[in-house]
């Protein structure tokens, strides 16, 4: 059953840790956490009645959604389904898919064929979401990285498949290339290449700015928000000084938090 995410209590905007929990997630992630505050404090998560959790055998999760739910276009963050904690952090874009995800076509293959893939035999966290009508998004995880991928005809969940890749020649190529070479690396090696999974260079800042944003709405003022972020001992030397450094600081990363939640989340996703 979903349960409702709600904006940041009053209090757990000073915790940095929930923000810090964020940085090794990629910009999807990033996405859903600005718009779920944009969302509001009782948004509630696009899960219907009809979608069903089959915990195959652990790792492997199967989220089936029925035909009538397909034309979703919404976000669903995996750990707000009940039984899915492990994916925590982790969300689908259904809809429009975000960049990083690659397109594929599965055949059923012999599993002593050169370049036979077999899901299930992985050692990692899967979750299949899938189409009764045909269709499957696949998420294989690793703590905060991840590999996702769109099946478009055939099944990963019934054994060794043969893939066919998808890389349009367009503007989000690059991307769905860097997810090709983490699921080519992750076959042969086994696990997720760290060189493959570089850290967001903006995650941050991102963080900083959420956590300005989330207590501007819990009603801190500038300087508790600067305490938070920076303590209180930084703060006495400079928020009084001949400098407004500090200041500015905080204004900088309210508008940078205003502009993702006001539509600029969108642009994480191309």
């Amino acid at each position: 059953m979903a349960r409702t995410i709600r904006a940041d209590a009053a209090s757990a905007w000073r915790n940095r840790a929930r923000y810090d929990h964020l940085l090794g997630f990629d910009k999807v992630t990033w996405a859903w956490e600005c718009l779920r505050r944009a969302l509001g404090r009782d948004a509630a998560l696009p899960c219907m009645p009809s979608w069903t959790l089959l915990r195959a055998r652990p790792p492997l999760c199967v989220l089936t959604i029925h035909d009538s739910d397909r034309a979703c276009s919404r976000v669903v963050p995996l750990a707000a389904i009940g039984g899915m904690d492990e994916f925590a952090g982790h969300v689908f874009w259904c809809g429009e898919l975000p960049a990083p995800v690659l397109a594929v076509d599965a055949s059923p293959a012999a599993p002593d064929m050169p370049d036979a893939f077999d899901l299930c035999a992985l050692p990692y966290p899967i979750v299949v979401l899938r189409h009764v009508g045909g269709g499957e998004h696949v998420l294989i995880a690793d703590g905060p990285r991840c590999i996702r991928v769109e099946v478009r005809s055939g099944t990963l969940l019934n054994g060794p498949v043969r893939l066919d890749f998808h890389v349009p020649g367009n503007s989000h190529a690059g991307a769905k290339i860097m997810t090709l070479r983490r699921l080519n690396a992750l076959c042969r090696l086994g696990r997720f290449p760290v060189t493959l999974f570089p850290p967001e260079r903006r995650a941050r800042r991102w963080a900083m700015a959420l956590q300005a944003w989330d207590g501007r709405q819990a009603g801190a003022s500038h300087r508790e928000i600067a305490i938070v972020l920076h303590g209180e001992a930084t703060l006495s030397d400079q928020w009084y000084g001949r400098s407004d450094h500090m200041r500015t600081h905080i204004k900088r990363l309210l508008r940078t938090a205003n502009g993702l939640t006001d539509g600029g989340w969108r642009h994480l996703l191309r």
